[in-house]
């Protein structure tokens, strides 16, 4: 799995605190209007807040690579687009 989308949350989850309460606590609420798959539902939808204290237990989690992750960290809209 590697749909932009992802990368696009999980890298914006891991630098905002607020965001990344929200995907944990509600994910339902995150996926709303964005173009997810029902497998990346499911993914997200199992991340813990201890699934973000590291970029290499994130992709762990994930199913991504580091590097795949810390690529997104510096998008624009990872960086501007809150949940």
């Amino acid at each position: 799995m590697s749909s932009r989308e992802v990368l696009i949350i999980l890298a914006h989850a891991q630098i905002c605190d607020r965001c990344q309460e929200r995907l944990v606590g509600d994910p339902n609420a995150v996926f709303r209007g964005r173009a997810v798959t029902d497998d990346e539902k499911a993914l997200l939808s199992g991340l813990t807040s201890a699934d973000f204290a590291s970029a290499e237990r994130l992709a762990e989690a994930s199913g991504h690579e580091v590097r795949e992750l810390m690529q997104y960290h510096d998008h624009p809209v990872a960086r501007l687009r809150h949940f």
